[in-house]
């Protein structure tokens, strides 16, 4: 059965998470084995013992004594989106699968309030060495070469310097699942930890707040929003793009009644925009 193993672990949190953000954040243990692992007749002996497993270090996924399973507030979710901080980030990698392939680049901006409004604070970025060959397409997708790599610092070598600067903020990327899954990945083989920072994915956001849009690749809502991207598929250029279009989001957003994070992280899991 595929559940176990890092990357597992991480999917099946994130899974859990969307579906309870879209049931008011609790749900039967029955309810969460159908529809998250599609169990027709949900094992709960066995969903249970897994569920307190991977909730052993996650004071916010709560298995309850009466069989509910409950995610529990951040500190500050209540909090207005202008009063918050963010880390919007990006990574490359060598390939899209977080426990087979390695990050190669990071990128991450620091958001946070000023003059009354959210800005575009410090920024920490770097290329990371994979321990690896590039793939030839990797190295076409983002113009990273071996050379480059080869002279960068191994993940185990920044890993301080980057945990300090996501600090206890809210992160941010567009398909914040990959990106998270790939740094969760890193942290799991670094650690054995993973993130437990709530996220806020701008490709969850655009599909609900533009709906028209013929897709939501990032290049395609930045232009929509009025960015210019000075590159695609390296890392700076990306995170830089997506801290752009994360506040150009916050005006349409409150424009459906998003203004706290906690709105935001509703708003992002349900399954057609609010107009």
């Amino acid at each position: 059965m595929a559940m176990a193993g890092v990357l597992s672990d991480v999917k099946i949190r994130d899974r859990i998470v969307t579906f309870l953000e879209t049931q008011g954040r609790s749900a039967p243990l029955e309810a969460l084995g159908r529809e998250v692992f599609r169990f027709w007749n949900p094992p709960v002996a066995f969903l249970r013992e897994m569920l307190c497993r991977l909730f052993a270090d996650d004071p916010h996924l709560v298995l309850r004594e009466d069989g509910w399973v409950e995610l529990r507030s951040e500190e500050g979710e209540d909090r207005a989106l202008e009063e918050s901080e963010f880390i919007v980030l990006d990574v490359e990698t060598t390939g899209l699968h977080p426990t087979e392939d390695r990050l190669i680049e990071i990128a991450a901006f620091r958001v946070a309030g000023g003059g009354g409004r959210l800005r575009l604070q410090e920024e920490l970025v770097t290329l990371v060495n994979p321990g690896r060959p590039l793939p030839p397409t990797i190295v076409r997708l983002t113009g990273i070469t071996p050379e480059m790599v080869a002279r960068a610092p191994r993940f185990e070598e920044i890993l301080e310097e980057l945990v300090a600067f996501l600090g206890p903020r809210v992160l941010v990327a567009h398909n914040a699942r990959f990106d998270l899954a790939f740094l969760n990945a890193e942290l799991q083989r670094a650690r054995h930890k993973r993130l437990g920072h709530p996220r806020l994915c701008t490709l969850a956001l655009s599909r609900r707040l533009f709906p028209e849009l013929p897709n939501h690749q990032l290049p395609t809502v930045a232009r929509y929003m009025g960015i210019e991207m000075e590159q695609w598929h390296r890392a700076r250029s990306d995170a830089w793009a997506t801290a752009r279009l994360f506040l150009r989001l916050l005006d349409p957003l409150a424009e459906r009644g998003v203004r706290t994070l906690s709105d935001a992280l509703c708003f992002q899991a349900s399954r057609r925009s609010r107009r």
